[in-house]
């Protein structure tokens, strides 16, 4: 069955040589290309046309498919299933081992890239903003923070507005070390997880992998113990360099030192982390001239300048 012509998946554009930055958006990708389902993708989209709010989005004519449940049954119907090589042990398998590493992967995945506070302002952020139509981008990667929010307090138990040291980072990146060790001892030396042909389970374990192995978190425990089992790096490759080679993006161009090592920050690096400096800076200004306005109508203009002068100060 062919898929409807104008079809076109919407989804965040990629980073770090990934084809997209989002756990949703990575495996709808995966949904199309692992079973060839000929489709354009767009990834300059605008998330709050979706109707849900979010991306991914499959658009069809006037018709608009949010999130990835629904993507999917789109792609069922259309006789793109892909799950359709299994036999019927394998499916159930596959459903099985999905909601298992969902249990123990989401949280970890949620507050390493949108709860923790360092994590979030320095990179996760300006990841989502820059991939967000004007004036979006300044307050919309904010309700990542929120969903991830709910999803910590649900699935580990603590509240990531908390202080630091309430946090319970641990648990989570034990329960994910293990997770990470069975996955390497399942796939051993396979290709995919059942052998010969993929499956949903090898576009979700990649979809969570690939991101906390490829994005650059300043805190991010199971990044060097996915290094550790070479065949779960090997397995993330081979799909990002093979099935996603015209797909992957990165705006950071490492050059390699001497001794044949990444260099740890190079220029174009450092003009991705500039820019992500000047919008906080031009957010910083839209805000102050924003408080001024209402400060001057309510005739407090001399204490507003007097209280931001103060807040310059600690700034410096």
């Amino acid at each position: 069955m062919e898929m409807h012509l104008g079809a076109t998946l919407h989804v965040y554009k990629g980073e770090y040589g990934l084809p997209s930055i989002d756990f949703e958006c990575l495996r709808a990708l995966c949904l199309l290309r692992f079973t060839r389902c000929p489709m354009d993708v767009q990834t300059s989209s605008n998330p709050l046309r979706s109707g849900a709010g979010k991306l991914p989005y499959l658009q069809i004519g006037n018709q608009k498919f949010a999130g990835y449940r629904q993507i999917k049954r789109v792609l069922d119907l259309e006789g793109y299933p892909i799950d359709a090589h299994l036999s019927t042990k394998q499916k159930h398998l596959s459903t099985a081992y999905a909601n298992w590493v969902f249990t123990n992967l989401h949280a970890y995945y949620h507050y390493f890239l949108y709860g923790e506070p360092h994590n979030f302002d320095t990179t996760t952020r300006g990841l989502y903003a820059k991939r967000t139509p004007f004036p979006f981008n300044f307050y919309y990667p904010s309700s990542y923070q929120r969903e991830a929010c709910d999803v910590v307090q649900v699935m580990a138990g603590f509240d990531v507005n908390d202080k630091l040291d309430k946090h319970e980072g641990d648990y989570l990146v034990v329960n994910a070390k293990k997770v990470v060790n069975l996955l390497s001892s399942k796939l051993g030396r396979k290709v995919w997880f059942f052998g010969d042909t993929y499956s949903e389970f090898d576009a979700i374990v990649y979809s969570y992998l690939a991101i906390i192995f490829k994005i650059a978190l300043p805190n991010n425990p199971l990044q060097n113990h996915i290094k550790g089992c070479q065949n779960l790096v090997n397995f993330i490759n081979r799909i990002t360099k093979d099935i996603f080679r015209n797909e992957g993006y990165s705006s950071v161009k490492l050059t390699k030192t001497p001794s044949g090592t990444e260099a740890s920050l190079t220029a174009s690096e450092r003009k991705f982390l500039d820019s992500e400096l000047n919008t906080k800076i031009v957010a910083g200004v839209g805000a102050v001239l924003a408080m001024g306005a209402f400060a001057a109508w309510r005739g407090i203009y001399n204490q507003f300048w007097f209280n931001v002068f103060v807040w310059l100060q600690t700034l410096m």
